[in-house]
Parts: structure tokens; C-alpha cells; sequence
């Protein structure tokens, strides 16, 4: 895709959310914050600008009220309609625990989640993810051929945090329905039954969790959920609002971001033959191949942050009130970061300062279950199938999201191990 000028392209076109690579590169080099035309939100693109803000939470707040929206969904999205408020006026308040809350607040939430995804916690999903993993492999091998994000990078991750947050595996279609709906807003623009649609979600995720939230309380079991509601703040337990709002960041950051790791790591072995030799022959570079795909492929390519007071960023004035997307995706490929930062390379030896998880006060907390279940998926698949192969060769269809950057399918040939 030739670029000329940041103004040639529309965040939300489609053939911009295929690729948004040379958009990237266009604004890091014409105007590295930039104010994006009718919406007042700036880009930040350049891998020195982003870190400057997500190091400064007292100036870059996470808390997108302070931009006159609750939500990331208002930045994009007109006021929803009185159907829309009917609608959510049957589920529970929003919270304010992670994503879009600052510290002190968010630190001792924070905290609590952090128990969850602790080391501890995290080993001992190590067998049961290895087992769902060749489980899944075993339901495909004998075909052949796989589209490998329905049938096996969707399912993985999703069926650890489903397990994890106690939905029985029977429930999966509506739980990675509910996920679905739960990241549509984020990265691109809704007609008015799409809203709906994702609402009525909402609505019913909210529902469902509070009663398995309940169960918890009465019925402690060795979980996430049931760490969660055992967790205190000041002595005292979270509230069901609370544990909702964090529980449905859990869902989507436990399956969304791991899904698209996978399908993007073997897109890139693919397309990188001497790469998926190097891997072959030596088992101990997929942590770095989970890394460099981080980097070059960033699941989530930009979070949001709003200007707490008139403040400048990369010497551009920005007033407070401002909402402005922290575009990792191209602070990941930024040359002053990462030198010859557009070639994927798996024997790179700082891939792990990517921006994929965030930093700082905002560091995923889930990351090191996400690198953990993309590191089995690959130690699996390697040794499971050979000469894997593209069964369309060329271009990969992508989904049509600016947030969230993962293929829609990926359709392989292979021979069994």
C-alpha cells in the first residue's frame, strides 16, 4: 500500500485495517501525534511518545471520563439511543476496577488480580493446557489440513479461561460470542443493531457471571473466579459490580489476544521459511518467535488514554480533555526502537521491550499466561505436524478491527508427525 500523507487514509477502511503498517509509518514520519479528523483523538505513534505517556498516568489518564466518555465505545460511536439504555438498564452499573481506572485506585485492584495470574497459578495450568492442546490437534491431524484459528487458536485460550472462570466447556459459543461482541466496539464503528446486539450481550454475560458469583461465595472452589471473590481491598470483599467489570476484561484479554498470537506466529514461520527451520531445529527459540510476533504483530495494536490537563506530547500541544489512541502496533515498528524494525526476526535480541502487553501501571497482568499458552500451542504443533503449508498461498484475510489485529482464517496443509 503506497502512503503519500497521514490524511490520505481512513483509520476505519478496511483496506487501512488489512494492513495498517504503511499508515504507521506515514504518521511516524509526517506527524507523530496526530489529531485524527472528526473525532478530536490523537494518534501516537512513535515508540519514545508512547512510553512518555504510559510512564505518566498522573498526565495520560486511563480514565476516559475525564474526555467526557465512560467508555472507549463513545469515542468512536454516537450517545446510545433510549433502546440501548433499556436494554442496559436490566444489567448491573459499570465499574471502574482496571482498564479504565489510575492508580492509587487501580493499583490495589490491580493487586488483587495479579494473585490470579500469579506464577503459581500459571504452572499449574501448564498440563492442562499441553493436554488441550494435542487434544485439539488430535480432532484435526488426521485431515490433513486445518483452518487453524477456528479450530485451534480460538478454542485454546478460550477454553483455559473459560475453565479458569468456571463456565463448563458446553457453554464455549456463547462465552466466545459474548468476547466477540465484548471487543467489537473497540476498533471500529457499529450501525445502530450491531449495538444492540453487542448491549443485549453485555446484559447477559453481566447475568450469567453474577451467578456463577454467587455459586463462588457459597461454594469456593481452587479457580480464578473463586480467587477473585475471596480477594479483599481494606478487609473488605469486592462487590458483584467490581467483580463483573473485571471479570469480563479477564475474558477478552484471556482468549482475544492469545487467539491472534497464534494464528500471526505461524503466519510468520510461514512466511519465513529460514525461520520455521531455525525453530525446527531448535525448540528453545519459540519464546522468542512468541516475542518477535508480539512485536511485529501486536494483538492489541493501541489502547486509549485521555490528556489530564493541557499538557504536550512529542511537542505537539494537546489540550486536557483529549482522548488519544497509544498505537503499539507502531511504536513496535519504530527503527529508533527496533533497528530494521518492518523484518521479523527470530533471533532479535530485545524483542521483549514490545510495547503488545503495554507498560508500566497498565502492564497486562495476563501476559505471562498468554506467552505460556502460545509457547505449548507452538511446542505442540511442531511436534505434531510437518511441512506445513499455506493451502491458499499469498495475502491472509484479517478481521476489520484498528484495536484488535488478527487473521480470520488460516488455512494450512500438513503432514502428520
Amino acid at each position: 500500500m503506497a502512503t503519500t500523507s497521514p490524511a490520505d487514509f481512513n483509520l476505519f477502511d478496511p483496506a487501512v485495517m488489512e494492513c495498517p503498517y504503511p499508515f504507521y509509518e506515514a504518521l511516524r514520519t509526517e506527524a507523530p501525534v496526530y489529531e485524527l479528523p472528526g473525532f478530536g483523538v490523537y494518534l501516537v505513534t512513535r515508540y519514545d511518545d508512547i512510553v512518555e505517556a504510559l510512564r505518566t498516568p498522573e498526565v495520560f489518564s486511563s480514565d476516559l471520563a475525564k474526555a467526557g466518555s465512560g467508555s472507549v465505545v463513545g469515542l468512536f460511536s454516537p450517545p446510545p439511543t433510549d433502546e440501548i439504555k433499556e436494554i442496559l438498564s436490566h444489567g448491573y452499573p459499570a465499574a471502574k476496577t482496571l482498564l479504565l481506572n489510575d492508580p492509587p485506585s487501580h493499583t490495589r485492584y490491580r493487586a488483587l488480580v495479579s494473585k490470579a495470574f500469579a506464577p503459581r497459578r500459571v504452572a499449574q495450568m501448564e498440563d492442562g493446557i499441553r493436554a488441550l492442546a494435542h487434544e485439539l490437534i488430535d480432532a484435526f491431524v488426521g485431515d490433513r489440513r486445518v483452518e487453524l484459528i477456528r479450530q485451534f487458536a480460538v478454542p485454546l485460550p478460550l477454553t483455559v479461561i473459560a475453565d479458569a472462570l468456571g463456565v463448563p466447556r458446553s457453554e464455549l459459543a456463547t462465552f466466545k460470542r459474548w468476547s466477540d461482541n465484548a471487543v467489537a466496539p473497540l476498533g471500529k464503528l457499529l450501525d445502530h443493531d450491531q449495538q444492540v446486539e453487542v448491549a443485549r450481550s453485555y446484559v447477559e454475560l453481566q447475568t450469567y457471571f453474577a451467578a456463577k458469583i454467587d455459586e463462588r461465595r457459597r461454594e469456593p472452589e481452587d479457580d480464578m473466579l473463586t480467587d477473585l471473590v475471596d480477594a479483599r481491598i481494606d478487609d473488605e470483599a469486592l462487590t458483584t459490580v467490581e467483580l463483573l467489570d473485571i471479570v469480563q476484561q479477564m475474558l477478552v484479554a484471556g482468549n482475544e489476544t492469545t487467539t491472534k498470537l497464534i494464528g500471526s506466529a505461524m503466519l510468520q514461520l510461514l512466511e519465513h521459511p529460514d525461520a520455521m527451520d531455525s525453530v525446527l531445529a531448535d525448540r528453545s527459540l519459540i519464546p522468542n518467535l512468541i516475542e518477535e510476533t508480539l512485536r511485529i504483530e501486536a494483538p492489541v495494536q493501541g489502547l486509549f488514554r485521555v490528556a489530564a490537563r493541557d499538557t504536550k506530547l512529542g511537542g505537539v500541544p494537546i489540550p486536557g480533555g483529549s482522548p488519544l489512541v497509544m498505537l503499539y502496533g507502531s511504536g513496535n515498528r519504530d527503527d529508533a526502537a527496533f533497528p530494521d524494525a518492518a523484518r521479523f526476526d527470530l533471533h532479535r535480541d530485545h524483542s521483549r521491550a514490545h510495547l503488545a502487553f503495554g507498560l508500566g501501571t497498565h502492564y497486562c497482568v495476563g501476559a505471562a499466561l498468554s506467552k505460556a499458552e502460545g509457547r505449548i500451542a507452538f511446542e505442540a504443533l511442531l511436534d505434531r505436524l510437518r511441512n506445513v503449508a499455506l493451502e491458499t498461498p499469498g495475502p491472509q484475510p484479517y478481521e476489520h478491527n484498528f484495536v484488535f489485529r488478527g487473521l480470520e482464517e488460516l488455512r494450512l496443509v500438513f503432514e502428520p508427525a
